[in-house]
């Protein structure tokens, strides 16, 4: 046996992953912004966890928020850019005593937390909007690549890579910001909630500090965390499905019954999601995670991965709400499934470690990162948020380098930008 060979050639294989990871890193600077994003998804794909992770994440993450920060804002999808709202009450922050009522009023909000952080960056930054709108989508990227890092499956940067650049959920970072950054929050605190309970209880409630609703969403899977790594049977499932059922009519009829002798902000806005009409539009979205979820089976029925099991019976909650959902507040399903957009990229690289053979998982993951970038590409070519609007009218920002894209933070960040409130002051 020449295993001085096999060495050889390992520490050969190794030496040519280094050298691929440090010209990775050299090239975003001059390589066309999508032939990047392709050769990182390709690199990541090959190697699966490399030293250059964390560093390669954080680069994808400020460009996409160069990206993001840059765009027109308040004329997308008939007034229904929530970011406008955002920016009113961000523009009149000048007092912390005042700071809830401003939130309350222009935001429609009173998370505190959330609150807090955007009177701070505008306290910092004197009401700079570019700086908050950067900031905020630069954190919650971090914060997504720590639960991703928490989770530690087969490949933590493909995962991370799989999630920012689905495109629905690339388009929610647009204007969904409070939604996004509490998201990552709270499912850190249910993962770490079983061994740590008070940790994880903490990272919850600050999570729920700036965003309450999905904090009410994912409070049971807090609450019963300790039952997360359980394999259920499937007797046991039937039973939990019309056990929630029952709990989902109980608690509609208690909302509706607590509105007629309480007047309160929170309680009449989700009243008036919570009407019988059925709405299908949200359900191809849907239909893509229970696909998850139904590829997940095969493993979750014979793994010992604990982290595997969380994760399933996690996304399996989530995607029955959202079924049940379809029928109260099927046009506002995005805001419900949007935990799913963190969770289906670790389940599904769990589950194609059980699917044999080999090279058909490895060809199901390639066409998946095909699809995810040829997706990802349509939504940035299309342009209909206008990104780099203050740029070069005749380049797209598809070609370019990550140069341009620092060059454009600069004129952002010097010169700021505006928005259109027209819909949102009516």
């Amino acid at each position: 046996m020449n295993i001085k060979g096999n060495v050889n050639r390992y520490e050969l294989v190794d030496t040519k992953l280094y050298i691929s990871g440090c010209l990775l890193l050299l090239s975003w600077l001059f390589v066309p912004f999508i032939l990047w994003v392709f050769g990182l998804f390709l690199y990541a794909f090959v190697v699966k966890k490399t030293p250059f992770d964390t560093v390669l994440a954080i680069i994808i993450s400020l460009l996409l928020s160069i990206l993001i920060a840059s765009r027109y804002i308040g004329y997308l999808w008939n007034g229904s850019d929530d970011m406008p709202s955002y920016l009113m009450a961000y523009e009149r922050y000048d007092d912390i005593w005042t700071m809830l009522s401003v939130s309350l009023i222009y935001a429609k909000h009173g998370d505190v937390l959330f609150s807090l952080y955007s009177w701070g960056v505008a306290c910092l930054s004197n009401n700079d909007i570019y700086t908050y709108y950067f900031l905020s989508v630069f954190i919650t990227y971090g914060l997504i690549w720590r639960f991703c890092k928490e989770i530690d499956g087969p490949s933590p940067l493909i995962c991370f890579l799989l999630i920012i650049l689905f495109y629905k959920f690339f388009q929610f970072q647009w204007h969904l910001i409070r939604t996004c950054m509490a998201v990552p929050i709270l499912l850190m605190g249910i993962w770490f909630a079983q061994k740590h309970k008070k940790k994880g209880a903490l990272i919850f409630i600050l999570g729920g500090l700036i965003h309450f609703s999905t904090f009410v969403l994912l409070l049971p899977l807090l609450i019963f965390s300790k039952h997360l790594t359980r394999r259920w049977t499937l007797s046991q499932l039937i039973v939990m499905f019309i056990g929630f059922i029952l709990l989902a009519v109980i608690g509609v009829v208690a909302i509706k019954i607590l509105s007629t002798v309480i007047n309160n902000y929170m309680i009449n806005k989700i009243l008036t999601r919570l009407v019988f009409e059925p709405n299908f539009s949200k359900l191809p979205l849907l239909l893509f995670f229970i696909a998850i979820n139904l590829i997940a089976i095969p493993g979750y029925l014979k793994t010992s991965n604990i982290k595997y099991l969380k994760l399933f019976n996690i996304m399996s909650y989530l995607t029955l709400l959202s079924f049940v959902a379809l029928f109260f507040i099927g046009e506002e399903l995005h805001r419900l499934i949007l935990p799913l957009y963190l969770l289906y990229a670790p389940l599904l690289l769990f589950a194609l470690e059980y699917l044999k053979p080999k090279f058909i998982s490895g060809f199901s993951l390639f066409l998946l990162i095909g699809f995810h970038v040829a997706a990802f590409s349509y939504v940035i070519f299309i342009n209909e948020s206008q990104f780099f609007y203050k740029g070069d009218k005749h380049r797209h920002p598809l070609e370019n380098s990550g140069y341009d894209y620092l060059v454009m933070f600069k004129r952002y960040w010097n010169t700021d930008v505006i928005y259109y409130d027209g819909y949102r002051n009516k």
